[in-house]
């Protein structure tokens, strides 16, 4: 049997396998409030990250505009190198996505968190200030086109692990008793020692 056939029947009978994952991984594709980091070979001054405007391009120094909401990242990185080697044939240049992920409720700085694709979920909420003390780990939803899904720091699908241009974060917060949980014990047990005071002195 020829070798390649061999290698796809391996990939198609292993659970998880690699063609499952390149099947299942979505193309990582920009949108507007995104943004672009480059990175030139013994250029520093083109260095830097440039947003995805509201028209989806990205005005990148020496080559101008480039369209790049909607497009699969890699295509974008391929036209932005062979761009650069036209007027820089020699400089090895990095194009990396950089992700706007907006990171609310009980972390300690919500707001917008610039994250590479690499990150996590845990990434992003590190770079947040990482949870306020109010904060339940059980409790953060993440917003993903359209949708709202609960996902858990400690059981989280390989789903919500990284995360996509456009997600949403929001962290809820522990609920009354588990917040107050020290002051409730402590009054238990004033009563508790109130009632056994009450007993010995009878």
């Amino acid at each position: 049997m020829p070798i390649r056939l061999l290698v796809v029947i391996g990939l198609l009978a292993a659970p998880g396998g690699a063609l499952h994952a390149q099947v299942d991984a979505p193309q990582l594709r920009l949108r507007p409030g995104d943004g672009v980091r480059l990175q030139v070979e013994d250029e520093p001054g083109l260095a830097g990250t440039r947003p995805v405007t509201e028209d989806g391009t990205v005005l990148l120094p020496l080559i101008g505009i480039v369209p790049v909401a909607g497009r699969p990242f890699e295509d974008v990185r391929e036209a932005v190198r062979a761009l650069y080697r036209t007027e820089l044939p020699d400089a090895a240049v990095v194009v990396t996505a950089v992700l706007r992920i907006p990171v609310l409720g009980e972390v300690r700085t919500p707001g917008l968190v610039e994250a590479d694709p690499t990150y996590t979920l845990a990434d992003v909420l590190a770079a947040a200030g990482g949870l306020a003390p109010d904060a339940s780990a059980d409790r953060i939803d993440l917003l993903r086109e359209g949708a709202s899904r609960r996902v858990s720091l400690t059981s989280w699908s390989s789903e919500a692990l990284h995360l996509r241009s456009g997600d949403q974060v929001h962290v809820g917060r522990r609920g009354w008793a588990s917040r107050n949980l020290p002051v409730i014990v402590s009054a238990a047990g004033s009563v508790v020692a109130a009632v056994l005071t009450s007993l010995i002195l009878r």
